[in-house]
């Protein structure tokens, strides 16, 4: 009978064992349970983030590649893709040598294109007259990426004006102010804002050339990335809404040529403060905007010297020259 209980007893220990076991071998293999694996990079840049929470930037990995990453609003790692037009040699000892910037997808163009802009300073960050620039155009949905590369050593090499002034533009292309370094910084001015550059150029996604167009008149006019608020409705023309009520269709007008064909930078504009017939010490603000067919639609608030709002309208226009076709307030 001992036995029998000293067996039983031997064998409840067994089972209870095996158990404690099973238990810790399924516990390395539960997530949650797991240690975060570590980061594969020396340094990453910060990070910029587009209107749907969407974070772009870059990092070195270990095996010394320059790797573009972009993270949804909950961190996930939706895009990673090693730039392959960046050489080893080229890629700086820390993120603080890596200026980036992104025009980021615009609902009116297309849902899910970005564009990346880097600048690589090769040699002091406080003069930047050896860098590299990179556009990286990136898909978030089929995530196709093409990059298109600029390396600058000498004043004569050629580049482009910074992120501020990559556009997207008509059929999901790319405008882009290019120039020798010389050209786009002789007058001064960090990236050389201001300067006009020697061409305008429509890039398609993958930089095959849609257009070129030189800049040569003294009035140039072109889109602004740090615009914001347009929507191209053709190769060379856009409705822009300034937030505070000034709605223009606007030409670009680059040439000596442009000017002598009569081309003008406003085709039409409505300044909606004075069209509103409101008083001078009220204001407006254009809080949607769209284009349907041939008319340009938009919604705005009109607000009373105190701020208050007063009323809400919702006006329609020829899109050709501007006519209204009336309005809806609220």
């Amino acid at each position: 009978m001992d036995i029998k209980r000293s067996y039983k007893g031997a064998v409840e220990i067994s089972v209870i064992l095996l158990f404690t076991v099973m238990i810790f071998s399924c516990g390395k293999d539960t997530p949650g349970t797991i240690e975060p694996e570590k980061k594969n990079e020396k340094w990453r840049t910060t990070a910029v983030k587009d209107s749907i929470g969407n974070q772009y930037y870059v990092v070195n990995t270990l095996d010394n590649k320059l790797e573009i990453r972009v993270d949804n609003k909950e961190g996930k790692t939706i895009f990673a893709e090693v730039c392959p037009t960046i050489d080893p040699a080229e890629i700086p000892s820390e993120a603080a040598m890596v200026i980036t910037g992104v025009a980021t997808p615009n609902k009116y163009i297309s849902i899910n294109d970005a564009t990346l802009v880097l600048k690589i300073v090769m040699d002091d960050v406080k003069i930047q007259k050896k860098y590299i620039q990179l556009l990286a155009n990136i898909n978030l949905d089929t995530k196709k990426f093409y990059t298109k590369k600029y390396k600058i050593e000498k004043p004569e090499d050629w580049t482009i004006v910074d992120y501020n002034n990559v556009v997207h533009w008509y059929q999901n292309t790319l405008l882009v102010r290019e120039g020798t370094d010389y050209d786009l910084n002789r007058g001064g001015g960090f990236m050389g804002l201001g300067q006009r550059g020697t061409q305008l150029v429509c890039y398609e996604r993958d930089f095959t050339i849609r257009y070129t167009k030189d800049i040569d008149a003294n009035l140039a006019s072109y889109p602004s990335g740090s615009g914001g608020q347009y929507i191209p409705i053709n190769n060379f023309e856009d409705m822009a809404f300034r937030s505070d009520g000034l709605i223009s269709r606007v030409q670009i007008v680059t040439s000596v040529e442009d000017e002598w064909a009569g081309k003008k930078d406003i085709v039409w504009q409505n300044d909606l403060k004075k069209s509103s017939n409101i008083p001078a010490d009220y204001s407006v603000r254009i809080t949607d905007y769209n284009i349907q067919g041939d008319e340009v639609i938009a919604s705005y608030t009109i607000f009373d010297e105190k701020g208050n709002v007063k009323y809400k309208r919702t006006g329609k226009w020829a899109l050709s020259n501007g006519f209204p076709r009336g309005y809806t307030t609220e």
